[in-house]
């Protein structure tokens, strides 16, 4: 709660302002400013997040490339480059190469990791969570951001991980004199000697701010002794709590040491307002005030009228439209395809359904009522399949304001990326799914009718379902979750089936409710069916009203006429597509409006929680429950683990012969550095892995493990952190103890 996160969003610009939300200040890179017209400010400056947004089903080096080719237009050329044949065959050779992209992967430590899924730890096995972070951070480092502000990129990194990434930055910002703002929690000391300055912040107010070697003197002058055994950060840390006190020098008057802007040795413990003003008049909040009182112009002034450099500055995206949409859809489409089990599923789901519906309805188009009955069942099935396609949307909005906020291209072009590369799998609704229905049904095929008939019918089928789905992912765009958002598309189902004219004929819906029959994609969709079915010729043999085909007078009897009173001719099948293309674009329109103008949070990081009372439960009385239990001692030996690699066919070994004992009693370390295998070796030995192939052999008391006592008597306390939103700290805790416990155990009763 000190306001780090604040601080950073503030500098890049992506803090909150509306009426609740109140923004102060000036920040200025040279002399430009966030609103300055010359520049785009986003192009300046860049912004890690602490949470980990990245597509599971795209490799490490995918990932970074992506961000590269979007962030500098997929070259290596800088704006002030020289030309020349011989640099222009060095920067095609770089192009080619990734160079940059392989550059920082390799300083990541990810380069033995880069053709491995990102992953994630619901849908797909990838990389470990330290190797996630390096990810993270690498994807917005191939970015060329001057000023990177990172919001406590250690998380879930052990200490070595941290220092090898900062030290890296280090390196690369006193290379190229680039600005890195790095946020971190509790840094180990040899993290935390690799920095050149420090801001130091206290409930939303600087208490010191300026190189990182004076910082214990400065503090030491105002009365503070950092003890020998402790480090500097959590020194720091420590100072403006309650706990700082425990810090002072003993008050025996002015040392000879101190500076001259500090008048004496505080004999008090400061609270974090007099250390904020205690710093402000000091040489160093001087000096800070100082220089940003002065008018700063520009480093170079050469830079100053260079139309390249404003021109790379100046334009909010380096890519054009038309090669930014060529990325998006290239990705979007390699996301579905690697999605293997959402189209499994979605097969097996057209088939299923298909079978069934198909020979419930076997050969029945001789009568109209089956007939009508299955094109809006299909019509039905089409619709709640499109509804599927808009959950993992929300999964993956966080992602895109993520590339939002840092200029990777327009929204729009992301919005028809993701619409194209749905048509494949509504291609697959209307193949699979209609093949079944129209062949065993038996429709309109012949007797006057044609194999035309048939492929009307699917793209009938097939573009409705990309209207539809498009249609639904105007929700994932204006809803705040998943929750509100199906509530909201179940409503709009219900709508459409109601004036589908099915339900109620067309012609006795009343007038001030017919605009919403000729507006619903549902009801052009059916009535394209039903016309494509009963005009196709097989239906042309008289029917005994004088002047009407039987295919005419089925369709008069059921409200498919013009206002006229003629039935509609086949012409209108053709209609029925171009609606469902004119919804689709539509759609597309206003769900990227949406997601430019409308911003959901995705998720708090751990930043802007707010820090508990601690003195709140004081006053709680403590309840000590003896839980006599089994000793265990856990064994294993020559554990082996082995994967395929994501986009390949090797294997890859993870665990190579791992050996172990853990006895009862005793609390066993489980180290290594990011990606050593430690999690892989708990998701093993807990029975949690189900992929790969896994080999040796782990024995509870000396017994061979057997799956359902093991998991009985065993517990697991995941790295992410999965709990039910709507319930207390409490009747979390419950919940798991009367699941876990037997009912007698006097941990459960209600007294407990």
């Amino acid at each position: 709660g000190s306001g780090k996160l604040t601080l950073l969003r503030m500098i890049a610009n992506i803090l909150k302002e509306d009426n609740n939300h109140e923004l102060g200040g000036t920040v200025r890179l040279n002399r430009f400013g966030p609103k300055s017209k010359e520049v785009v400010w986003s192009n300046l400056v860049g912004y890690i997040d602490q949470i980990d947004r990245l597509h599971p089903f795209l490799t490490v080096k995918e990932t970074c490339e992506f961000a590269w080719r979007c962030r500098t237009g997929g070259t290596h050329r800088l704006p002030l480059m020289g030309g020349g044949p011989e640099i222009a065959g060095e920067i095609q050779r770089m192009d080619e190469e990734l160079y940059f992209v392989m550059i920082v992967l390799e300083a990541m430590g990810l380069l033995g990791v880069k053709d491995s899924f990102v992953g994630d730890h619901e849908t797909v096995r990838g990389v470990s969570g330290g190797e996630k972070k390096r990810v993270t951070v690498s994807e917005m480092s191939v970015g060329g951001f001057p000023v990177l502000c990172m919001d406590e990129i250690s998380t879930g990194l052990d200490a070595a991980t941290t220092y090898d990434i900062c030290k890296i930055l280090g390196q690369a910002n006193a290379l190229n004199k680039y600005i890195k703002i790095v946020s971190l929690l509790q840094p180990p000391p040899e993290t935390f000697a690799l920095f050149d300055e420090l801001v130091l912040l206290n409930a939303g107010k600087v208490i010191y701010s300026g190189p990182v070697e004076d910082v214990v003197l400065y503090f030491e002058s105002l009365g503070y002794q950092l003890p020998e055994r402790m480090d500097v950060a959590d020194w720091l840390q420590a100072l403006p709590t309650r706990d700082g006190a425990k810090f002072l020098k003993d008050p025996v008057g002015n040392d000879e040491n101190n500076y001259d802007s500090i008048p004496s040795v505080a004999p008090t413990h400061l609270t974090a307002d007099e250390l904020h003003e205690k710093f402000y008049e000091s040489e160093y909040g001087r000096k800070i005030l100082d220089q940003v009182n002065q008018e700063i112009g520009i480093v170079n002034p050469h830079l100053q009228g260079n139309k390249a450099v404003e021109k790379w500055f100046g334009s909010k995206f380096r890519n054009g439209s038309y090669k930014s949409l060529k990325l998006l859809v290239h990705r979007e489409c390699l996301l579905w395809w690697r999605d293997k089990t959402a189209i499994k599923t979605r097969l097996a789901q057209d088939f299923i359904m298909g079978l069934i519906a198909g020979t419930l309805f076997w050969q029945g188009w001789e009568e109209t009522t089956s007939v009508f009955g299955i094109l809006f069942q299909s019509m039905f099935f089409i619709s709640l399949g499109a509804m599927l396609k808009v959950p993992p949307q929300y999964a993956v909005r966080g992602i895109l304001y993520k590339q939002q906020d840092a200029n990777f291209f327009p929204t729009w072009t992301y919005v028809v990326g993701r619409s194209l590369a749905s048509i494949a799998s509504s291609c697959i609704d209307g193949l699979v799914y209609g093949s079944l229905i129209f062949w065993f049904v038996g429709l309109a095929h012949n007797d006057g009718a044609s194999f035309g008939n048939y492929i009307m019918f699917v793209l009938i089928t097939s573009c409705s379902s990309v209207g539809i789905g498009l249609l639904f992912s105007i929700f994932s765009a204006v809803t705040k979750d998943r929750s509100s958002g199906q509530a909201l598309m179940s409503v709009l189902i219900v709508i459409l089936i109601l004036f589908s004219g099915f339900t109620v004929q067309p012609t006795i819906i009343p007038d001030y409710w017919i605009w919403v029959y000729w507006i619903n994609i549902f009801a052009w969709a059916f009535r394209g069916l039903a016309v494509n079915e009963y005009d196709s010729g097989k239906y042309d043999y008289p029917s005994g009203v004088e002047g009407m085909t039987q295919g005419q007078l089925i369709l008069s009897h059921l409200g498919f006429v013009d206002r006229n009173g003629d039935p509609y001719t086949f012409e209108w099948a053709g209609y029925s597509i171009l609606f469902s293309i004119f919804v689709g674009l539509l759609s597309i329109f206003i769900a990227s409006v949406a997601l430019k103008r409308i911003r959901y949070s995705t998720g708090l990081t751990k930043s802007t929680r707010t820090e508990e009372n601690e003195d709140a439960n004081s006053g709680t009385t403590e309840i000590v429950t003896e839980m006599p239990f089994q000793k265990a001692n856990l064994t294993f030996r020559d554990i082996h683990y082995s994967v395929t690699s994501s986009i390949g066919h090797e294997k890859i070994e993870i665990l190579k012969g791992i050996d172990g004992v853990i006895e009862a009693g005793k609390m066993t370390a489980l180290m290594g550095s990011s990606g050593a295998g430690k999690t892989t070796l708990m998701d093993v030995l807990s029975l949690r892995k189900t992929s790969g192939e896994i080999c040796g052999d782990v024995r509870l008391n000396g017994h061979p493990r057997e799956e359902l006592s093991f998991r009985r008597c065993t517990g697991y306390v995941e790295q992410f952190d999965r709990q039910s939103a709507a319930l207390t700290i409490r009747e979390t805790c419950e919940f798991s103890a009367k699941l876990r416990l037997e009912s007698s155990d006097p941990a459960v009763t209600k007294e407990s």
